[in-house]
């Protein structure tokens, strides 16, 4: 009996103890304080550097610029150098881009909006500026300046000489003569001179081809349009002596989009020329490769631009 009086009064005191430990307050590490104020600390930053207090960039250089923003002053360095003919100015402003590849960037800007065919004044101005900055660009060509006409010299005239007073001779009756029909003149018809046509295709590139995995010599063709991108279906004129033949683009589209080639033969000497009209290329003779190259024969690689530029067509809007 005194056993289990005993083992009773312990249990009451352990279950008073958990009930006291139960209504204390939970106690807070000292961890858990500090995070929570790094995280209001972060939280009130960002809240006075966003909202409260933001920094502002004021007279930043251009050349901290991103080059997406760094593109655009160059457009609009082109679009003032346009309006107010001011090289020097335009000269200033772009060098404080501090970019040493500025020719080639502006080359490069005046191509992409060739390609996306933004409007032609835009492009048209950045080709001027590339020109001025001495930037390199096969579509350059395509912008070149209008040659204006010969000056007309006007001719001397003679100075009017002043008449001088003389005396009439005195009138004598005279029998009319008989009215003759003046002979009537027949207009000759005047021949107007033809413009001569432009043609549609020029050369960019003429070069040795040089590959021994090749089973014979080529000539081989590629084909762009004006804004530098593969023509496929573009019809290409292969003459020689006593011989001719043709080919179209698009037919190899593992190779190019605008490649075609055609097989050559020992000593014969081919012409080639684009079906819409192009400068002629001739004299192509399958020739030794140098040395260095094993010394096999080899073919030629032409280049050709289709000088059309297509005006891009504006949408109607709703």
């Amino acid at each position: 009996m005194l056993t289990m009086f005993r083992s009773s009064r312990y249990q009451s005191q352990r279950e008073r103890q958990q009930q006291e430990d139960d209504s204390a307050p939970p106690r807070i590490a000292a961890a858990s304080f500090v995070l929570l104020g790094l995280i209001l600390g972060v939280a009130g930053g960002l809240i006075y550097t966003w909202l409260i207090n933001p920094v502002v960039y004021v007279d930043a250089s251009p050349e901290r610029l991103s080059d997406r923003y760094k593109d655009e002053y160059v457009f609009l360095v082109s679009q003032n150098y346009a309006a107010t003919g001011d090289w020097e100015r335009a000269q200033q402003r772009l060098e404080a881009l501090e970019d040493r590849n500025l020719p080639q960037r502006v080359a490069s800007l005046f191509e992409r909006y060739l390609r996306e065919g933004r409007p032609a004044g835009h492009v048209r101005n950045l080709a001027i500026l590339t020109q001025r900055l001495g930037g390199e660009s096969p579509a350059l060509s395509l912008f070149g300046p209008t040659p204006l006409p010969p000056p007309v010299t006007p001719e001397p005239t003679a100075a009017a000489s002043t008449p001088t007073a003389t005396l009439l001779p005195t009138p004598t009756l005279t029998r009319r003569p008989t009215n003759t029909p003046r002979p009537t003149l027949t207009p000759t018809p005047t021949q107007i001179p033809t413009a001569t046509p432009r043609p549609v295709y020029r050369l960019l590139s003429q070069e040795r081809v040089c590959n021994a995995d090749e089973p014979a010599p080529r000539i081989e063709v590629v084909v762009v349009d004006a804004l530098l991108e593969p023509l496929a279906g573009a019809e290409v004129l292969v003459t020689w002596e006593g011989g001719a033949d043709r080919f179209f683009t698009g037919f190899q589209p593992d190779q190019d989009p605008g490649y075609g080639d055609f097989v050559m033969e020992p000593d014969v000497s081919y012409s080639v020329t684009m079906a819409e009209g192009s400068p002629t290329i001739s004299g192509l003779r399958i020739e030794p490769c140098p040395q260095a190259s094993g010394g096999l024969p080899g073919g030629w690689r032409l280049t050709f631009q289709n000088l059309t530029v297509n005006e891009p067509t504006a949408t109607p809007e709703a």
